[in-house]
């Protein structure tokens, strides 16, 4: 049995359910539920858990950090605007707390209303506002706001379906630097601009327009392209931001033949010493809730979820 329901997703939960000699608690982020189970993100996993074999179900306190560890306390919607900083478009208008954002297409980030706040209209006028803004540019309406937001439910009443979830995670720099053992075998090479060797590696490099995806990678400020090399062979790269205080990771890929060998965690040792040099003290990334190697390895460098956020879109008409 489960108490939880639609409003709930985006929580903190505790999860009793029974397991082959007993019982077992689960506690992780609600990303989803119906009538058969639930999904909860949980230490770096997604789980499926059977609503049958459910005892208990309640929502909880955010997690105590990890060993301590602590980054400003920031509400989702403000940590929405500075994931924006770190991945800005080239066309973007205010609706009142909203922000609409368009970059020929490329990137969900980058293409979608950031529907966080007040836009300053009834909800229904405020949907219909950014369908015909994205309309006028030629690019399908889209939203994109924290799970937890209770807007999410007159979304969907008005017609906007949920698509997928990512999540926000967030870590204090000097910690995670200082769990991170040292690679003598590696060669890291730090640049304002990715060279074509970084994009080479880069796995969802838009083949259609990819000077497009260049401009957001290179649009913030201060950013730095981080190519990790193993015997003159490219084994790794990485992307970083810095926004105050704050340093955004994204686009950390390894070459197929090193995977496993522990070059994720080195490319994020690289970025992240440069963040901190750029006055950074806290880190933030952002993963898809459908990539399990990705949440596994900033789990054990001890990122926390600071809050899933998912997409929605008109239902087709």
């Amino acid at each position: 049995m489960t108490s939880l329901g639609a409003s709930d997703l985006g929580a903190r939960v505790a999860v009793r359910r029974r397991v082959e000699g007993g019982l077992t608690d689960v506690l992780g982020h609600l990303l989803d539920l119906d009538a058969a189970h639930l999904e909860v993100l949980s230490r770096g996993e997604v789980l499926a858990l059977a609503t049958a074999d459910i005892t208990a179900a309640k929502v909880v306190p955010p997690a105590t950090p990890r060993r301590g560890w602590e980054v400003p306390s920031v509400s989702p919607e403000d940590m929405q605007r500075i994931c924006w900083a770190g991945w800005p478009p080239r066309d973007h208008e205010l609706l009142g707390d909203w922000a609409l954002r368009a970059h020929d297409g490329i990137t969900g980030r980058a293409n979608s209303a950031m529907a966080s706040g007040d836009p300053g209209l009834p909800l229904p006028d405020a949907l219909r506002r950014v369908a015909s803004w994205y309309a006028d540019r030629g690019l399908p309406p889209l939203l994109q706001l924290p799970l937890a937001d209770p807007a999410n439910l007159v979304m969907a009443e008005e017609g906007w379906r949920r698509l997928h979830v990512t999540i926000v995670q967030v870590a204090p720099i000097d910690q995670v630097l200082a769990d991170l053992p040292a690679r003598d075998d590696l060669v890291a090479d730090l640049a304002a601009l990715p060279s074509a060797d970084w994009l080479s590696l880069m796995h969802d490099l838009d083949d259609g327009d990819p000077d497009a995806h260049v401009a957001i990678l290179t649009g913030p400020e201060r950013v730095g392209f981080v190519t990790l090399r193993r015997e003159g062979e490219q084994v790794g790269i990485g992307r970083v931001s810095v926004e105050g205080e704050w340093a955004g990771v994204t686009s950390v890929d390894v070459a197929p033949s090193a995977r496993r060998q522990g070059i994720g965690s080195a490319v994020m040792g690289e970025l992240l010493r440069w963040a901190q040099e750029q006055g950074a003290s806290s880190s933030y990334l952002q993963v898809r809730a459908l990539n399990p190697g990705a949440l596994r390895l900033y789990d054990a460098l001890g990122y926390v979820t600071h809050h899933p956020y998912c997409y929605r879109a008109p239902a087709a008409g």
